[in-house]
Formats: C-alpha cells, structure tokens, sequence
C-alpha cells in the first residue's frame, strides 16, 4: 500500500481539529486545519519578533495566544483518545 492508498479513521472532529486513526500506528494524529495552522505559525513569529525588540508586554500576549491554542489542541487529542480507547502517548 503506498501512500495515496492510505486511508484513516475519524476519530473525532472538534472546530479545526480532528483526530485520526492512521494505519500502523500505535497513537491516533491531529489534523490541523491549514488556516488554523498559519494562524498558530503567525503567532509564533509574532512572539519572536517581539521578544527581539524587547517589548515583554506584546511578548506576553503572543505567548498567552499560542498557549491557548496549544491547549486547546491537546484537549482535543487527549478527549478523542480517550473515548476511542487508546492510551496517551506521554505520561500525563
């Protein structure tokens, strides 16, 4: 099977993630929505550009935003994860 032939299962869909099922893996994988995934890579440009001019306050919100998103993606995974019954692939 090649990977055009690879198909995987929907675990979950949550806003602009689903977790999915791929073949021959033991853990599921998050899809990120590309628009999703550009915003959360403009945020951490922004954080970057930020911590070197210095501005620590605009710094900080950069960071909260990431944060938020990071979070909300791993909630997602873990809550799919759980309810299909796999374990997580980290110790939590």
């Amino acid at each position: 099977m090649n990977e055009q032939e690879t198909s995987a299962t929907v675990l979950a869909v949550s806003g602009n993630y689903a977790v999915v099922g791929l073949p021959n893996r033991r853990y599921p994988a998050l899809a990120v929505q590309g628009d999703s995934l550009k915003v959360l890579q403009e945020a951490v440009e922004e954080l970057a550009e930020h911590l070197g001019t210095g501005d620590l306050e605009e710094a900080g919100f950069s960071l909260g935003e990431i944060r938020s998103t990071v979070a909300s993606m791993l909630s997602t995974y873990e809550s799919a994860s759980r309810e299909a019954g796999f374990d997580l692939p980290y110790v939590r």
